[in-house]
């Protein structure tokens, strides 16, 4: 049993891909991205000071090329460093393009030495793009690396092995045993526990029964998603989702039949709400859904969740829908907009249920205010989807 749980994790994580963006959002919203990018950046510096000293070794002839190509590397390594420390965070994309080319600089930085002893003790510098290549990306882009730094070390200590150096062969051994360790044999035990520790991580913020986010998952998606919002005048929607009577679905069939009913809820909202929205399960039968929409768009497709939820085969079920919409520059002034789509919602259920209400939300400066103090502005939902209003802040 247990071996079959180990090869399940070992599958599941071999297939994994990597989830890029969710490590650098998870160092972000930690505080490290300032130390990480010094980091890196130091790596650069530390780089070009070793291949400064490179040039004063036994190296390949001939010298002129060599020369010229150590040269190149410094100031390839210093730009590094510029790129890392000033400019913005690389896609990922860019990162596997930048880190690719520094395995091919280590290599060519090994190959440059004359002497085959001092090339092995190069290679070592591959734990640099290992270190950053186990954290960011999947075991698959770890074993292109690790097989690359493995033919790299092996070629070099074949190459001492049968030089003319005294004891040639035991230390061609132990020295590519040694750069093997450093440079691949550590990472991918240190990727797959990294690896367990971010898929507990996101568990803690899925709902289990619809894989939904929970309110823990909505509050981490709302800290990334304000991050990355390019203006603050940008259109955050909210919708709040509230199944009608469902209790009564729960006394009449049965708490199996109302836990299918919840799930096929949560994809009917998944599907009707677009693949740019954000959907969580924040209480018993009750959903929210972020995107960044104008109130026309949110409008329509708040209907369409509607109308996909009340076509539900039996038990049949319906649900309220409260809609706000603002713009937010913190994660804080986000609280006014969900407060505000909540008393919309309860507006609708108050209105008979199976339908929408559509609120403003307060000004963005006084997201903190009481629930009294938030400003409900009820409006039809013809009104809303024929014309095209952003509601401010403070629901004019």
């Amino acid at each position: 049993m247990v071996k079959s749980e180990s090869g399940r994790l070992l599958r599941q994580w071999w297939n994994e891909s990597g989830d890029y963006l969710w490590v650098v959002d998870f160092f972000r919203l930690r505080g490290f991205m300032t130390a990480l990018r010094a980091s890196i950046g130091l790596g650069g510096v530390v780089t070009a000071i070793a291949l400064v000293c490179l040039q004063f070794e036994n190296l390949v002839q001939p010298r002129a090329l060599t020369h010229a190509l150590i040269i190149g590397m410094t100031l390839a390594s210093i730009g590094w460093a510029v790129y890392w420390w000033w400019f913005p965070w690389p896609t990922a994309r860019q990162a596997a393009a930048l880190f690719a080319v520094t395995d091919i600089g280590v290599a060519i930085a090994t190959a440059l030495h004359a002497d085959p002893l001092a090339a092995l003790s190069t290679t070592p510098l591959f734990a640099l793009p290992g270190a950053f290549i186990v954290f960011f990306y999947g075991p698959r882009a770890n074993a292109v690396h690790m097989a690359f730094a493995t033919v790299t070390i092996v070629s070099v200590a074949t190459w001492l092995a049968i030089s003319d150096h005294p004891d040639a062969v035991p230390l061609a051994i132990s020295k590519a045993l040694i750069a093997l360790t450093v440079t691949v044999g550590t990472f991918p035990f240190v990727q797959f526990g990294f690896w367990l520790v971010r898929n507990n991580s996101i568990e803690s913020l899925t709902d289990p029964l619809t894989d939904l986010a929970n309110r823990r998952g909505l509050s981490n998606y709302l800290s990334r998603r304000v991050n990355r919002l390019t203006s603050s005048l940008e259109p955050l929607c909210a919708f709040v989702i509230d199944l009608d009577g469902f209790k009564s679905i729960n006394d009449e069939y049965g708490h199996k039949i109302g836990d299918a009913v919840i799930t096929r809820t949560a994809e009917r909202i998944r599907l009707s709400a677009g693949p740019s929205a954000f959907v969580a399960r924040t209480g018993g039968e009750e959903f929210v859904v972020i995107d960044l929409l104008e109130l026309t768009a949110a409008a329509a497709i708040a209907e369409g969740v509607r109308a996909a939820i009340d076509a539900l085969e039996t038990p049949k079920a319906t649900a309220s829908i409260g809609i706000a919409v603002g713009a937010v520059s913190d994660v804080s002034e986000f609280d006014a907009i969900y407060a505000c789509a909540d008393e919309a919602m309860y507006a609708a259920k108050r209105g008979g249920g199976n339908r929408i209400a559509l609120g403003g939300v307060v000004n963005a400066e006084n997201a903190s205010a009481e629930k009294d103090e938030i400003h409900f502005r009820p409006m039809p939902l013809d009104d809303a989807l024929a014309t095209d209003p952003l509601l401010s802040a403070d629901g004019s």
